[in-house]
Parts: structure tokens; sequence; C-alpha cells
């Protein structure tokens, strides 16, 4: 039997993070004000910002809609999950303590950091081909753009409050992983 491979993204998709209703505005801003286009990811580099960088992280403290069915189908060795997040090396020992007291550590099959401080869509496009998955879940639309340029994996968007009203009509967008799990359960 082959075995269905997904990728989770972690902030947004299996950590559920209320700051990310801001991501909207912000985009808003670079593109129209600033007129910045391209898909292009702040990076800390010094003390001071990577310290706000991991206070905004922080917010992700409860578990998404869906890690309950999750955890059930990762009893299934019919699925095969692993973890891509775009957290950058600095995040790591916060990833693993969250991962470890929400008792997900052991269901991953793979946990992907960006241990390099890459771009975050150039390292999720990587680890998603290396690791040959079938789909993949993500909650930044620019993410997901790029990824259904640059792969040929099914990518789900699960979108936010504000994002939804912008692209109404996207087919494959999400309100929750639970939702995008009940999706690959019936394919």
């Amino acid at each position: 039997m082959k075995k269905i491979k997904i990728g989770l993204d972690f902030d947004g998709v299996v950590a559920y993070n209320p700051f990310r209703v801001i991501r909207a505005p912000i985009t808003f801003f670079k593109r129209k004000i600033l007129k910045k286009r391209g898909t292009r990811f702040f990076v800390p580099k010094n003390d001071w910002q990577k310290g706000l960088w991991r206070i905004l992280h922080e917010s992700s403290v409860f578990p998404a809609d869906g890690v309950g069915l999750l955890k059930e189908m990762a009893k299934n060795p019919k699925y095969e999950f692993h973890l891509i997040t775009a957290r950058y090396s600095f995040l790591r020992g916060d990833l693993d303590k969250w991962l470890k007291k929400n008792g997900l550590t052991n269901i991953f099959t793979s946990i992907n950091s960006d241990d390099l401080d890459e771009q975050p869509h150039l390292f999720k496009e990587s680890m998603v081909s290396k690791l040959g998955l079938d789909y993949f879940v993500e909650d930044n639309l620019d993410i997901v753009s790029h990824l259904r340029k640059a792969t040929q994996v099914r990518i789900f968007w699960i979108y936010n409050i504000l994002d939804r009203h912008l692209y109404p009509k996207d087919p494959e967008s999400y309100p929750y992983l639970r939702s995008v799990l009940y999706e690959i359960q019936n394919q």
C-alpha cells in the first residue's frame, strides 16, 4: 500500500495563531503603499528583532481545530505526516517544547524547521520536493501561491477571516485543519 504523504505548516495550521489576521493588512501596506512585489520575507538578524519575532510566535498557544483528527489519522499506517515550518533557527527550541507539551512529537515522520534561516517559501519548496509529498497544508497565501507554481503537489490553504474575503473563490481553501483532513480522507 502506497502511503499518503502529507506536509503541514506549523503556525496557523497545527497551532492556532491569532496574530495571523494581521498578515492581510501588512501585505496590503507592503504592496499598495510601499509598491513592493514578489515574495520576500523578513529574516530577523539582531537580538531585538529576534525577541520581537519570538513574542509574535509565542501567540501560537493552542492546538488548531483538527489536531485531534490529526492524531487519529497518524495512527493509520496509510498516512505519513511531516511537519514543515519556516520558523527560523532561534525558534527551534520553542517549537520542540510546544510539540512535546501538546503530545505531537511522535505523530510526525519528520519535523523540519528552517534551521539555516532561508526564505520561508524557498525552504518549504525544497522540503515539499525532497519529501515527495502528496499534499501540503499552509496558511500563508504568498507561500501557497509560490508552491502551487513551483511544485506538482496539491496545496491546501487555511485562510483567516480577513484573507477569505480577499480571495473567496480559491477552490482549495478551508477554514481549519480539520476540514482539510476530512477532504484528504475522502480522496
